[in-house]
């Protein structure tokens, strides 16, 4: 199976099958790095929308991100073995397109051995809640998951490693929003990340949550609207 990734989409998946359809590329899988936004409502507005992506016919896989539910709180999903990524994901049975990686899960795709974490603070917080707009409580991980995650993976070698934010040194500071106080956002995902980051060996990593796309640093890419094949990412990095 061939991998596609991108960004957060938010819902907007008419945007991002538009592009794929123009691709014309036979069995391939989409992963988002985070925000998909199939598990926002908890409603039949959720089901609506992954019954209308999964009719396209495209596996999608899903990092968490910081504006949607965990997989695990949405009821009826289960964590099933998915041989395309060599690992166990959460699925939902009426929606076996739609897959949701496990935050500090280790897999294989299309032969990269692969680290995912998702996760993030929302700066908008006191924003969402000011207006009884939707905010989840466990939107970062915990400091036991944290410290199981670091347990984990310490020493070890990734060729690619996907997040929904980033560690702290890799921040894209010139797209912080200037209408908010930096020093009142919770930088618990960056700072555990640059652990992560510091502590394992990788060759390529891939972060949303910033809605801008570009290169970062070596080895380093942000994706938004943007769509890559993902073997064409890692050629671009890896020797």
């Amino acid at each position: 199976m061939k991998f596609y990734i991108t960004g957060d989409f938010h819902g907007r998946f008419d945007e991002l099958y538009g592009r794929l359809e123009k691709l014309q590329e036979p069995d391939c899988a989409i992963i988002i790095l985070g925000d998909a936004g199939f598990n926002f409502y908890l409603n039949k507005t959720d089901k609506k929308l992954k019954r209308k992506v999964s009719e396209y016919g495209f596996p999608i896989y899903c990092v968490r991100g910081n504006h949607e539910v965990r997989p695990e709180d949405v009821p009826g999903m289960k964590v099933v073995y998915d041989s395309d990524v060599q690992g166990n994901v959460y699925m939902e049975e009426e929606f076996p397109l739609i897959r949701y990686f496990i935050d500090g899960g280790i897999y294989d795709i299309e032969n990269y051995r692969t680290l995912v974490i998702g996760g993030a603070y929302s700066v908008d917080k006191d924003y969402r809640l000011l207006r009884g707009w939707s905010w989840f409580w466990n939107e970062q991980l915990n400091k036991e998951e944290r410290t199981q995650i670091f347990d984990k993976v310490k020493g070890e070698s990734f060729d690619l490693v996907l997040t929904h934010t980033c560690p702290e040194s890799l921040q894209p500071i010139d797209l912080f929003l200037p209408m908010i106080d930096q020093s009142k956002v919770d930088k618990t995902m960056e700072n555990f990340l640059e652990g992560i980051k510091t502590n394992i060996t990788w060759d390529v990593w891939c972060f949303g949550h910033f809605h801008s796309s570009r290169i970062v640093d070596t080895g380093v890419e942000m994706f938004y609207t943007n769509i890559q094949r993902l073997r064409t990412v890692m050629n671009r990095w890896q020797k």
